[in-house]
């Protein structure tokens, strides 16, 4: 009995140190190199969450750095009275190519398809929106 207890015991142990002999080594990199891999981890878990929706609040977000490229629905956050997305072409070109007032107030609580590339800057205003990939038009 206490034989078998041993190896449970040793086993338990092993387990957590196996584990992360999985994860890659990090300590050589340089400041620069681990800002890059959280940026690229951040834009995963972006990813990953779209299916149950990613909450982004006010703020401005630049497409490619803070919200990955690609093709959106976008809902209202709460409350749903009323904010306003205004996207821009760039950091450089401040021309608005979309604007649009989300809301109950407006009655449009959210936005079908939005298509977002690397460059633009997403600008919400008055309430938090929540993003969803797009899948077409029956969702």
């Amino acid at each position: 009995m206490k034989k078998l207890l041993t190896v449970i015991l040793i086993l338990a142990l092993a387990v957590p140190a196996i584990a992360l002999a999985d994860l890659p080594d990090i300590s050589n990199l340089t400041k620069d190199e681990l800002l890059e891999l959280n940026h690229q981890i951040q834009l995963r878990l972006f990813s990953e969450q779209l299916v149950n929706g990613v909450d982004v609040p006010a703020g401005d977000y630049i497409v490619g750095e803070d919200i990955p490229e690609g093709i959106y629905r976008l809902e209202i956050g709460y409350p749903k009275s009323g904010g306003y997305l205004t996207i821009y072409k760039s950091t450089e070109n401040k021309i608005a190519i979309s604007e649009s007032f989300i809301g109950e107030y407006w009655g449009v609580i959210e936005i079908g398809k939005m298509e977002l590339v690397s460059g633009n800057i997403v600008h919400i205003s008055g309430n938090m929106l929540r993003f969803f990939p797009y899948t077409g038009l029956f969702h």
